[in-house]
């Protein structure tokens, strides 16, 4: 009898006792590196995550959902995005993981420093970068979308979970994605009157995607509610929002 594959240990988190499963990146990456980065006086840690593929890939950039969490809370995108030949990259927020100083400042200031040392990493396509912002995160790059663009322009955001209305969103010159739970109290705004605020202010497009019976951060919730101390929380991911970032990567990539 063939003994089923160990599972690898989930990590958990000592300040909010979640689970991180540890991605099983092995069959669907060439290259996992490492990647130290300099945020004011701090050093930040990350992660790279190449898909198997001989060319450059294109490359995603993830500016993660609040709290003291890592770059394991987005494993299962980087499952995802590597295995449909994407480029990933994630870090540990400040104080946090692998990363230096104290959790809770200068959050938008580390995910610009994040980026300027992702996109200029060897092996991804510079021209064909996506950022991929999440909850918190997509009000931090509106914030400052001026200062991700002057850093490398990205061909498209993906807004996962996002609490942009139609004026704060007007601050994104790229297409934009939105997808958000059906949850969410002010659904309509986040979505279909954001995507044509974004619309009637640039000529990019903007396009949403309501996730059905699914809670804030996108997770399936049809059957019962997510115990983020199991790590099976780590499966429970919508699929359906999860293809239709693909997709629309992929659109926007081919052409």
């Amino acid at each position: 009898m063939t003994k089923p594959e160990a599972q690898p240990p989930a990590r958990v988190d000592p300040l909010t006792g979640d689970a991180y499963p540890t991605p099983m990146l092995e069959l669907s990456t060439r290259e996992r590196r490492q990647v130290q980065f300099a945020s004011g006086d701090v050093t930040l840690a990350g992660e790279l995550d190449l898909p198997r593929s001989p060319e450059t890939a294109p490359l995603v950039f993830i500016i993660h959902h609040s709290g003291p969490v890592t770059r394991d809370a987005y494993g299962y995108l980087a499952e995802l995005l590597t295995s449909t030949g994407f480029a990933i990259f994630r870090f540990d927020k400040r104080g946090v993981g692998a990363s230096e100083g104290v959790y809770g400042c200068c959050e938008a200031e580390d995910a610009l420093a994040a980026y300027r040392a992702a996109v200029t990493q060897q092996g991804i396509d510079r021209g064909q970068v996506f950022i991929v912002a999440q909850s918190i995160g997509t009000e931090q790059l509106a914030a400052h979308f001026e200062e991700f663009a002057a850093i490398q322009p990205p061909v498209g955001v993906v807004l996962l979970s996002s609490l942009l209305g139609p004026e704060l969103i007007a601050a994104i010159a790229a297409p934009v994605h939105i997808i958000v739970s059906d949850s969410e109290s002010n659904l309509d705004a986040i979505s279909a009157q954001a995507a044509a605020a974004h619309q009637q202010q640039w000529p990019y497009g903007a396009t949403y995607y309501i996730a059905d019976h699914s809670e804030h951060t996108l997770f399936d919730i049809s059957d019962e509610p997510i115990d983020w101390s199991d790590p099976v929380w780590v499966q429970r991911y919508h699929r359906g929002a999860m293809q239709s970032m693909i997709d629309w990567m992929r659109n926007i990539n081919e052409n």
